[in-house]
């Protein structure tokens, strides 16, 4: 079959006019279909609800073809007999492109710009093959595309298939483009919103992202690809953060130009999708190595596909100067601490948490007591080994090294790597090393962060702290987001989504409730449970937890840490760490 579309922006309506042809369509029932799911993402979606007025002809004969709904996310068309020849058909369809919830996976269209992926252009299913697309776009309209194309015209392309059309975000209409080179290799950065302190600070900015990405390149000696593209944005409607094969879009907050803090999490954003580019979109763990475009994929390895992702993405940043070795170290500590705090954590696994993805990847009130976050248990993960790699060999060996030779040997390769492969191919680097983990791996709350600082020259202080067991949402409340089970909150019948509207009878709080346990007297809570009053009584109790770090360690172990980090370190004997760096996109949830 030979398949091409064409794409005409209306930027008024915010909608797509598409129109597509197929040459060699064999009789009987010709099926075209939306995804149901996209690569990077861990969900089902109804993408096929922005389509309609689809309409199918002959294209040798313009007689009108009988179109149906075929599923929830499909159309099936009338292929009528017509003696041995295949014939062609042209289909035309309308697609809303102002979607917001939608954007990081279809794209979006604005009055002013946008940026599209083949999400919403119907998939012939029964091809595999290559595509070709024409924009039509409004006069004086930029457009940028990605590398992974061929170029046929300054507004046609070729995709070498249909996953890789829909793994390439194309930039339309007014945005600014900052062009750099990272080792010989052009990154361009794709502004499509401004935000305050934009002019003054853009271009740090940019070059902030190419010594990130020089970091990445001296892990695995090359770019494995042509150049690259960021989408950025500073609308908060655009929550992106997608990867892509030569790409990625972003979304990054709007303070991002004039507070410091917010400056270095959209760095730290890109780096995470930027080191994608090796790790899942090239590495896969199985079965993502082979699309489902209907039925997705589900995998035990996500605590490497993004647990390690997270992991380089602070280290990278720490390689840098955009955090310091106790901001490092304090995130690492912090990723454990709040993991090891949930009643999941002793009964979940990394591995099942990733094969769970499509259910726990977006939180929901309860989930401390039923998941874990793959990604915070693959960080931990990697910094142990790491850390044990490191320690064993004197700094010979690391994850960098291990990690771009497994990359070397799995990316690309069938339907992508398993937990056995993983595990295998460690233990030859260091034995016992594969076996440990698998452990850490297969089985929960195995973890041994302490272990492993201890092991760096570390005094790790391990004790008691008052808690009550809850998650707020947003870690603020006054809804309860998580009742910790076990926990004293637990046995008084507080239960997730009550909202908390007094602390011993006065105002609900943070302050006040969070003074209240640490007092450790009976604390009474009033809370709205839909519209009925409840009053619960807590007797706070304690938990075990890691409260402090100090330096014990000798000159070896820092010379050693400053090699990892690329940073100077020369602590002082007894020389305390705060452990009050702690940050994540996905939200923070402290226990109370």
């Amino acid at each position: 079959m030979n398949v091409h579309y064409e794409v005409t922006l209306d930027p008024t309506s915010h909608e797509l006019g598409v129109e597509l042809a197929i040459d060699g369509v064999p009789s009987g029932q010709l099926v075209l279909a939306t995804p149901t799911w996209v690569p990077g993402a861990y969900e089902f979606a109804p993408f096929a609800r922005d389509l309609f007025d689809v309409r199918a002809t002959d294209a040798s004969t313009g007689a009108a073809l009988t179109v149906r709904r075929h599923g929830w996310s499909a159309y099936a068309i009338d292929v009528p007999a017509r003696g041995a020849a295949d014939r062609a058909v042209t289909v035309r369809y309308r697609a809303a492109a102002a979607s917001v919830a939608m954007s990081e996976a279809c794209g979006v269209l604005g009055d002013q710009h946008g940026v599209l992926l083949g999400t919403r252009y119907l998939r012939v299913t029964a091809h595999d093959g290559r595509c070709t697309v024409r924009y039509h776009v409004p006069d004086g309209w930029a457009i940028h595309h990605p590398s992974g194309a061929t170029r046929l015209s300054p507004q046609s392309w070729e995709y070498d298939s249909y996953a890789r059309l829909l793994d390439t975000p194309v930039s339309f209409g007014a945005f600014d483009r900052i062009t750099r080179e990272v080792r010989g290799t052009p990154f361009h950065h794709v502004f499509l919103t401004r935000a305050l302190g934009f002019e003054a600070n853009v271009e740090g900015f940019v070059e902030d992202l190419c010594e990130i990405a020089a970091v990445y390149h001296d892990i695995f000696g090359a770019f494995p690809f042509d150049d690259y593209t960021f989408v950025l944005s500073f609308n908060p409607n655009d929550a992106w953060g997608l990867e892509h094969l030569t790409s990625t879009m972003a979304g990054l907050d709007p303070a991002t130009f004039h507070d410091s803090d917010q400056y270095n999490v959209s760095l730290r954003v890109c780096a995470h999708e930027l080191f994608h580019a090796w790790n899942v979109r090239r590495l896969r763990p199985a079965p993502l190595g082979r699309f489902d475009f209907e039925r997705g994929g589900f995998s035990e390895g996500l605590w490497v596909a993004e647990g390690f992702t997270r992991y380089y993405e602070f280290l990278s940043c720490t390689r840098t100067a955009v955090y310091t070795p106790a901001q490092f170290i304090s995130a690492v500590t912090g990723y454990y601490t709040h993991l090891a705090a949930l009643p999941a954590w002793r009964h979940v696994s990394p591995a099942d948490a990733s094969a769970a993805a499509y259910l726990n990847h977006d939180k929901y009130p309860g989930r401390a007591n039923s998941a874990i976050d793959y990604y915070d248990a693959g960080m931990v993960i990697a910094f142990e080994l790491d850390a044990i790699l490191r320690l064993e060999t004197g700094g010979a060996q690391s994850l960098d090294t291990v990690f771009a030779a497994f990359y070397d040997t799995f990316a690309g390769k069938g339907v992508g790597y398993t937990i056995d492969d993983v595990c295998e191919f460690f233990e030859r680097y260091r034995p016992g090393l594969g076996n440990c983990l698998r452990t850490k791996v297969v089985e929960p709350a195995k973890l041994a962060l302490p272990e492993r600082l201890r092991a760096l020259g570390f005094d790790v202080s391990e004790g008691e702290v008052p808690y009550c067991g809850l998650l707020l949402a947003d870690d603020t409340g006054p809804a309860v987001y998580s009742v910790l089970d076990g926990s004293p909150a637990s046995r008084s019948g507080l239960a997730a989504e009550d909202v908390i509207v007094a602390v011993d009878s006065y105002p609900f709080s943070l302050e006040a409730l969070n003074g209240a346990v640490r007092q450790g007297a009976d604390t009474t809570l009033d809370v709205l449970r839909g519209n009925q009053r409840r009053r619960y009584t807590i007797q706070p109790g304690e938990r075990s937890t890691l409260v402090s770090l100090r330096w014990a360690g000798n000159a070896r172990q820092a010379a050693l840490i400053s090699q990892w980090l690329k940073q100077p370190f020369a602590p002082t004997a007894g020389q305390p760490f705060p452990l009050d760096f702690y940050e994540n996109f996905h939200g923070i949830e402290t226990v109370i």
